[in-house]
């Protein structure tokens, strides 16, 4: 299994035309160390998650003072470059961790009435 994993944002939200013509190597990447993980467990996986959206707010640049800033471009190019890191990973329990917010996915949330 890999060791490191690069996430590269491609499509950040601000992006103009002319960076969009920019060259692989210029588009900013982060290493993400899978070193000491077991993926298909339920911790590794939520460690995991963890690491690659920490890299995708460091790609995406330093966090904006201003809250409409975070709201608007910032915690949007984190979620776009979180979700095409796991996609791309393609590791089920990563996917539904990201996808259902738990491993097991919506259909393991038992209903209770107060």
């Amino acid at each position: 299994m890999l060791k490191q994993l690069i996430i590269a944002s491609i499509a950040i939200s601000a992006v103009t035309a002319t960076a969009a013509q920019a060259q692989v190597s210029d588009v900013p990447t982060v290493k993400v160390s899978m070193a000491g993980l077991d993926t298909k467990s339920d911790s590794g996986a939520r460690i995991m998650l963890q690491r690659i959206t920490f890299a995708a707010g460091t790609v995406c640049g330093p966090l904006p003072s201003s809250m409409l800033d975070r709201q608007q471009k910032y915690a949007p190019c984190v979620r776009e470059v979180t979700q095409r890191t796991v996609s791309e990973l393609n590791i089920p329990r990563l996917t539904a961790l990201l996808t259902h917010g738990d491993i097991a996915g919506p259909q393991s949330k038992l209903a209770s009435a107060k």
